[in-house]
């Protein structure tokens, strides 16, 4: 990403501001993770899917993953193609497959932990622990909140009645 884009990140709201900071992010670790696993850092969220949840699905990846269909489906292509994962059928439903993860899958996920781990301390370098801590409270706060029916309530409300006022 081109410095300089910290400038309008300063005066947009939270959700921009939460939106172009992980992009950015992102954009800064990408080469890395190709490099190091040969993978993108989205294939990597939906390799650690599968990893911590053996005998996922695709609809359960696609939910947990928040990334278009179409976009899993060509992931999932690539992980198996390339050996990180394979896909059996369900011993329940023939119709359904589960994925797994191989030792290809394993040690790719190892060395994107590894990074991970390293880009977060470059991340978080600028604050102190305390703020690091509150900041990692804060965002699991806000997630238990944005996926609560509650939140889904008073968001339609909110909208529809600026919608309304419009009028």
């Amino acid at each position: 990403m081109a410095r300089g884009w910290s400038q309008g990140f300063k005066k947009g709201n939270p959700v921009f501001q939460m939106h172009a900071l992980s992009n950015a992010a992102n954009e800064a670790g990408h080469q890395g993770f190709v490099d190091a696993c040969g993978l993108e850092i989205r294939a990597i969220r939906v390799l650690r899917l599968i990893d911590d949840q053996p005998g996922i699905t695709f609809a359960e990846i696609v939910k947990a993953a928040g990334l278009e269909r179409s976009h899993v489906s060509r992931m999932i292509q690539q992980l198996v193609r390339e050996g990180f994962v394979e896909r059996r059928n369900s011993e329940h439903d023939a119709r359904r497959f589960e994925l797994y993860t191989l030792e290809h899958g394993r040690e790719a996920r190892r060395k994107a932990d590894a990074l991970s781990e390293r880009g977060l301390e470059v991340l978080f370098a600028p604050l102190e622990d305390a703020q690091v801590q509150s900041f990692l409270e804060t965002l699991n706060i806000l997630a238990d909140w944005v996926d609560s029916d509650r939140f889904d309530e008073l968001t339609r409300e909110a909208l529809s009645g600026a919608v309304s006022a419009q009028d």
